[in-house]
């Protein structure tokens, strides 16, 4: 029955009755109630194209299959989504499809997570009627921004030349030719040149567009997925990290990829945030001082002994930190008597009117929420009398004139090989967990990505080292200084909010 103030009315989906909206398309009903609908043009982001043709239903009344892209519910609609004549026009489309279609599923990237695939073992299954000479096209041709294209996979669903007209509005790429010539391409002489253009790595539903810099390293269902949110700057995207751990080695992180959330980053995330996965792998593990690498014993000793041989301390933290480290620092710093400030990263060349923000700290808003000190003069006068300085994790110190007087605590590489008083190894973000706050003061969970027996310590797991009244992660931390209060939501109601992916099947539709 229809309901005016809702603006709800019951359907019918496989003889199941459902409450929709009117508003939505058929196909966002299907896909929000998790059941399956074939389909290579649509996309949420993008909206309907209408041109693939593989969402074809049966509704009850209607002469012919209607494709649910283009179709809006009425009261009382009866759909099929997989009975035997629906099934057999997909398999049609596909026969199309795989016309011209190379069989190089073994050595092509998108094995595991190609739609094609996937379709083809719903609704194919089928030897081919066709004898005809396969159109050969151009292959792994580079368009530029880590964006390899093989023209013979591709099956024309327009993904990528719409998100370049309608997302970017740089259009760089376009569909050229006719019939079996057609082909996605850029303009002679051009090239795929935007801040966002791997995302369409990520629309793309076969093996057309694959990542030139993921290419060949991996196949997807050997990958772990979990949650996280990228520090590249105060946006707070959230993405998904897709790591692996080959026999005889450490863990590594493959590759970041754009995890939906249509109230921060939509579907998609920067180019640099997502190739930003490199520094996780980067990260050195030993502990040093100017005379070598030290034992855990050793270093923990000889930062005892500096802590209480000198009287004026100050420590400068990343403005990247998560909430509970800072709650932590803070802390710390007051039963130690050190003075702690934290300076936020600003670069007004890297932000735009779309994910990308000038303030590239991923959590300046808990600074000022803690109100630790950020003013830049204070700190540099301070640093001048300072007897020992305390960097956590700052790129600012990395390189500064005071290395006699600083002790790094870092995930960097190149600070742990610098010439400072003493470096000490702390876990970077894949190997650790924590809250963020965007710039819109969207308080996001991201999860510890890597377990391994041989990581280095995290943050909290080193300041319980140096004081045992601290506690060691973060739900402790919650737990010790009532954040929950100074948040206003629970520990296990921010938790909740983080979905993990499954390993396999992570192509995102």
């Amino acid at each position: 029955m229809h309901n005016s103030l809702t603006n709800t009315i019951n359907i019918f989906i496989d003889d199941t009755n459902y409450t929709v909206k009117q508003s939505d398309l058929l196909i966002d009903i299907l896909l929000d109630n998790d059941l399956k609908i074939a389909h290579f043009c649509y996309h949420k982001a993008l909206g309907a194209d209408g041109n693939c043709r593989m969402c074809m239903v049966k509704i009850e009344g209607q002469k012919r299959p209607q494709i649910a892209c283009d179709t809006y519910p009425k009261e009382g609609m009866k759909v099929y989504t997989n009975s035997e004549d629906i099934s057999e026009v997909k398999r049609s489309i596909l026969e199309l499809e795989l016309v011209n279609h190379p069989v190089d599923c073994p050595v092509c990237d998108q094995a595991g997570e190609c739609k094609l695939q996937d379709y083809y073992m719903d609704f194919g299954l089928y030897n081919s009627r066709v004898s005809t000479t396969k159109t050969h096209k151009n292959k792994a041709v580079d368009l530029g921004s880590n964006v390899m294209l093989d023209q013979e996979r591709c099956v024309l669903c327009a993904r990528c030349t719409r998100f370049t007209q309608e997302i970017t509005k740089t259009a760089e790429l376009a569909i050229i030719g006719r019939g079996d010539h057609a082909c996605v391409s850029t303009a002679p002489g051009k090239k795929l040149d935007n801040p966002y253009a791997m995302n369409v790595i990520d629309l793309c539903p076969v093996g057309a567009l694959t990542s030139k810099d993921f290419r060949f390293k991996k196949r997807v269902w050997f990958l772990d997925s979990v949650a996280s949110i990228c520090h590249g700057c105060s946006k707070g995207c959230n993405i998904y990290v897709d790591h692996n751990q080959d026999k005889y080695s450490d863990e590594k992180v493959y590759r970041f990829r754009p995890r939906v959330n249509v109230e921060v980053n939509g579907h998609f995330i920067c180019d640099e945030g997502r190739l930003s996965y490199t520094h996780q792998n980067s990260a050195k593990t030993e502990h040093s001082n100017q005379h070598g690498t030290l034992l855990d014993s050793e270093i923990f000793t000889q930062y005892q002994l500096q802590i209480t041989r000198h009287e004026k301390k100050v420590m400068l933290a990343s403005p990247s930190l998560s909430l509970e480290q800072y709650v932590a620092l803070i802390e710390y710093c007051k039963i130690n008597s050190i003075k702690l400030f934290s300076l936020p990263y600003h670069d007004e060349h890297f932000g735009d009117d779309f994910l990308r923000k000038n303030d590239r700290s991923a959590n300046k808003a808990s600074l000022e929420l803690l109100n630790i000190n950020q003013d830049k003069n204070t700190f540099f006068q301070v640093i001048e009398e300072a007897d020992l300085i305390i960097n956590i994790d700052h790129h600012l110190l990395f390189e500064s004139e005071f290395q006699n007087k600083t002790i790094h605590i870092t995930s960097s590489k190149f600070a742990q090989e610098s010439s400072a008083l003493l470096n000490i190894a702390m876990a970077s973000y894949a190997y650790d967990s924590g809250t963020l706050i965007s710039f819109e003061n969207k308080k996001q969970r991201f999860s510890r990505s890597i377990y391994t027996s041989n990581s280095v310590l995290t943050l909290l797991e080193l300041l319980h080292k140096f004081d045992k009244t601290i506690a060691d992660n973060d739900e402790s931390i919650w737990e010790q200084f009532n954040i929950s209060d100074l948040l206003g939501c629970s520990f296990s109601s921010l938790n909740s909010r983080v979905k993990h992916l499954p390993n396999l099947g992570v192509n995102h539709a």
